[in-house]
């Protein structure tokens, strides 16, 4: 048997407003869930590796398991998989197979230091600006034909892109550029 070890840097444990772009890579295939952290009732953001955790949940009743959800009702088409009851034993197996046949890339992009701190009214400044530059990322990957695990992708609601030098980033990242 092949010892696996799993090496997490610190930084993965901080709480931070960030976007973050999950690539999921089965075969030649690859598909992408952009998310970001902050919310919009709390004032917390949660840590990346928290967020990912969240993401590949097996429980069915949970909101944040998208990416889960996502394998099993898109992409192994699981009719009852959109349903917020319990994942049965067996779409949590074909999930897992699906899975262990993938590899699973989180790349975190950070914005802004979160301040415990903060009034609930700065949070939710710093959530509405962090949410913005989610849909303009969203935007620009399906402008580009990639396929994305997003559900609902409301369009930017202003031209104006926060954090303009991290979203460049990301387009060279992902080779998001548009010709003129």
């Amino acid at each position: 048997m092949v010892k696996d070890i799993i090496s997490l840097e610190g930084r993965v444990f901080r709480r931070q407003y960030l976007l973050y772009v999950v690539e999921l890579i089965n075969d030649d295939h690859r598909y992408y869930y952009i998310g970001q952290t902050g919310d919009r009732n709390y004032v917390t953001a949660r840590p990346p590796f928290r967020r990912l955790t969240g993401h590949l949940e097996d429980i069915g009743q949970s909101t944040q398991n998208q990416l889960y959800r996502y394998i099993a009702a898109d992409l192994l088409l699981i009719p009852d998989a959109r349903e917020r009851a319990s994942f049965s034993e067996n779409i949590k197996q074909r999930v897992e197979d699906f899975l262990v046949n993938s590899t699973v890339r989180m790349h975190i992009y950070p914005l802004e230091t979160f301040r415990p701190d903060a009034s609930h009214a700065e949070h939710v400044e710093v959530v509405r600006k962090v949410e913005e530059f989610e849909r303009h990322v969203i935007k620009r990957f399906g402008a580009r034909g990639l396929r994305l695990a997003n559900r609902s992708t409301t369009p930017p609601r202003d031209e104006r892109m926060p954090y303009p030098d991290i979203f460049r980033e990301i387009e060279q990242d992902f080779d998001l550029m548009i010709s003129p």
